[in-house]
């Protein structure tokens, strides 16, 4: 039997397949690729155990044997088949004998035939690709768009796995949210069916372009009980088992009421969360990791100081437009996590320096599902007296 692909759809093919790391895992089999032949083509598939991915590529298909319906191809060989020539093809041959199958890859590289011959892996200790039966709803691509400005806020912590992936939930017309503790972020999205948590690798996946450039069908089980959910994009399917456990009430941490807001404009903004992520992860000489202190003393602008845990830093001044019924306090927060949340939304909320901050879109009311917005817990800030505030403002004057 003989499998003719375009070298151009292999490797559309191993960019989204590899989203599941099939590659690092250490039981054998998984680092394979099943090959199925049917009435419609050729589907690869790969799997973690929790997570199946297929897509259908174009193929031509040669003499095919009843009985090589399904096959592996390792992990080195797709990778070999996705370096080939550009604009040519690579053909797998796949021959049957008693007891035993061999694949062989013919690829052009460098404009020169190379063929490879890979040992077999049998077939039959491939995983099932996982049943789901149930309703079907059609979502927008903005669904998936909206899922990747909430990702980046979901616990990687193994600890804590119900944090581990965004909560996709039908309430309030849908909200996507996603939680480490120390910020939490939330966006409308059109979401049906039972609320569900939906895990980082899958989340990951969905991320693909083609997942995010056109609208896609959510499969759920009827009865609840099943805990696998999938995507259909196009050729894509992505089965993903959903997270177990009850999400924490996330409506309890977002503010309602703010004292004073400041807007950074859009021609600012990403040079400050470029600056702020450039001070992400940095410690301090006594391995405290860093902080960023907010102060507002000169009008118009707001000054970011860049706090280690025994000096002062660099800092930067950003124009601003306040509004509210107050001056922002003097607040503290992680660069990094603060570069997330003006990722999200432009205008930085906040009560007093203690209490939660938020960052909301531009012209966004008080409500939290108006549009996206990130809630931002505040680093401890140590405690100065006006001697020491004053000589740092007149310093900052001197430079400025």
């Amino acid at each position: 039997m003989n499998i003719t692909i375009p070298v151009s759809a292999i490797k559309a093919a191993r960019k989204l397949l590899t989203r599941i790391h099939f590659e690092r895992l250490k039981l054998p089999v998984l680092t394979h690729v099943l090959a199925t032949i049917d009435a419609a083509g050729l589907t690869l598939a790969v799997t973690d155990l929790d997570h199946w991915l297929e897509t259908r590529l174009p193929a031509a298909i040669d003499h095919t044997p009843p009985d090589i319906t399904r096959f592996l191809i390792p992990a080195a060989a797709l990778a070999a088949a996705a370096r080939g020539d550009q604009g040519s093809s690579v053909q797998f041959k796949c021959l049957s004998t008693p007891g035993n199958t061999v694949l062989k890859l013919t690829a052009s590289c460098g404009r020169m035939p190379v063929e490879t011959t890979y040992p077999p892996e049998p077939v039959s200790g491939f995983p099932e690709r996982p049943a789901v039966q149930g309703h079907i709803t059609t979502v927008p691509k903005e669904t998936f768009v909206a899922l990747q400005t909430v990702a980046g806020c979901a616990s990687t912590d193994a600890t804590r796995s119900v944090l581990n992936g965004v909560l996709f939930s039908p309430d309030d017309g849908g909200t996507l949210i996603a939680t480490d503790g120390r910020r939490l972020a939330g966006t409308p999205a059109r979401v049906t069916g039972r609320e569900f948590i939906l895990p980082n690798a899958a989340v990951r996946v969905l991320g693909f372009p083609d997942f995010t450039g056109r609208d896609a069908a959510i499969q759920q089980p009827d009865d609840g009980k099943e805990p696998h959910v999938q995507f259909r994009s196009g050729p894509h399917t992505l089965i993903a088992r959903t997270i177990e456990g009850t999400y924490p009430n996330y409506r309890q941490v977002i503010p309602r009421e703010f004292l004073a807001d400041a807007t950074i404009p859009e021609t600012q903004r990403p040079a400050l969360i470029s600056w702020l992520r450039s001070l992400d992860g940095k410690n301090g000489k006594d391995g405290h990791k860093n902080s960023v202190r907010l102060t507002w003393e000169k009008p118009g602008h707001l000054t970011l100081t860049l706090r280690d845990s025994d000096a002062t830093g660099t800092h930067i001044h950003v124009p601003i437009t306040i509004s509210g019924e107050s001056q922002p306090p003097v607040i503290a927060f992680a660069p990094g996590f603060l570069a997330d949340a003006l990722a999200i939304g432009s205008t930085l909320r906040l009560i007093d320096g203690i209490s939660p901050g938020m960052t909301t879109s531009t012209g966004s009311s008080d409500s939290d599902s108006s549009g996206p917005f990130c809630v931002l817990m505040p680093c401890r800030c140590v405690a100065e007296d006006a001697a020491e505030v004053g000589a740092e403002q007149a310093a900052q004057a001197k430079v400025a």
